[in-house]
């Protein structure tokens, strides 16, 4: 699995432009599949980059926008359809996690009727690393699933910082905790390994402190950084894959609407605890004892509650922990374990 990356050196002010006409007049492509948010895809600027791109070129464009923020498989399988009717020679993404996902799924799902269609993709935020990843999320019967194949990873990656300057301080905050979590977690993954671990270093030294800097400073530069890093992190997962957190994490989205990010967070202290080694708390510069404390005030600091919705149902929510990435957790996750993280929860 190989991917090509345009850094933000290279997309810098009309570097992005430039690099979408010339691979599209370098592939002689003429028919665009474009996977698009709503909202989003106008207030972050894509659409009028789309619009010169489109004026430039001539290339036509079908675009796909008509999922939810949770994509549906029945929702990948509609664009499927009109993927297969239009008849692109590219498909584009451009969005955040549930739009580069759906169009990952899209492409997979075609893959597997025997056409095979490149795939770029362009993230407008800073967290999901989606698009440095061989699998996609989706919603099947209401139920939050992994589906993993060598044909969702995007061909080509190009970073676009400037897309998620206007991204609110939630949204930056829940994203980027996500790619906090990535990194950290592909660091104690029982799948990593030496060149993960060196992605996950990375993304940690572009996110750890920067990203509670942005929420109070909000300068382009530290977005920039933010963006590289949750790349990285992006990159450490695709090899090592997540733990503990996201597999609890998928419940409280599934059932309660937290936003992944969020939900991620609410036991990510509990598990910096138990998984945590003295190497990795010197990267992140605190001690073993005040773990748990040091984790809890970086993320209320970002602006997320670890007090849990009046209506969650803390031990039925447990029960429904996604059993493959329970699995890939440094340490076992026993049901004394699950007990302790309930009564944890339930202090919060």
């Amino acid at each position: 699995m190989t991917q090509q990356l345009y850094t933000y050196n290279e997309t810098r002010g009309d570097g992005l432009i430039t690099i979408l006409c010339s691979k599209l007049h370098e592939q002689q492509v003429q028919h665009v599949f474009l996977v698009r948010g709503k909202h989003s895809f106008v207030s972050c600027g894509a659409q009028e980059m789309m619009n010169k791109v489109q004026a430039s070129t001539g290339v036509q464009f079908t675009e796909f926008l008509d999922f939810s923020a949770n994509p549906k498989d029945e929702e990948a399988l509609k664009g499927l359809q009109m993927l297969l009717e239009s008849k692109p020679d590219v498909i584009l993404s451009i969005g955040g996690g549930s739009v580069l996902d759906i169009a990952k799924l899209v492409r997979h799902y075609a893959a597997e009727k025997g056409l095979f269609i490149p795939l770029w993709a362009i993230p407008t935020t800073s967290g999901t690393g989606a698009e440095a990843t061989h699998f996609a999320v989706v919603y099947r019967e209401g139920k939050k699933c992994s589906v993993e194949a060598d044909d969702i990873l995007p061909d080509v990656v190009m970073l676009y910082p400037p897309f998620t300057y206007n991204n609110d301080a939630y949204l930056t905050a829940s994203t980027g905790f996500d790619a906090v979590a990535q990194a950290i977690e592909s660091y104690w993954a029982k799948g990593a390994n030496e060149e993960s671990r060196s992605y996950s270093v990375k993304a940690i030294n572009l996110l750890w402190k920067q990203l509670p800097l942005l929420l109070q400073k909000n300068t382009e530069e530290l977005r920039d950084e933010v963006a590289e890093g949750a790349y990285w992190a992006g990159r450490a997962i695709n090899i090592s894959k997540t733990t503990a957190p996201h597999a609890f994490s998928y419940a409280f989205t599934s059932y309660y609407g937290y936003p992944h990010g969020h939900a991620v967070a609410l036991t990510f202290p509990f598990f910096l605890h138990l998984n945590g080694t003295l190497e990795l708390y010197r990267e992140l510069g605190m001690s073993p004892s005040e773990a748990i404390k040091n984790m809890e005030e970086y993320i209320t600091t970002l602006g997320l509650s670890l007090t849990l919705f009046p209506e969650v149902d803390i031990h039925d929510t447990l029960q429904k922990v996604n059993i493959q990435r329970l699995e890939n957790n440094p340490i076992n996750v026993t049901p004394e374990v699950v007990k302790d993280l309930e009564l944890y929860l339930a202090k919060n």
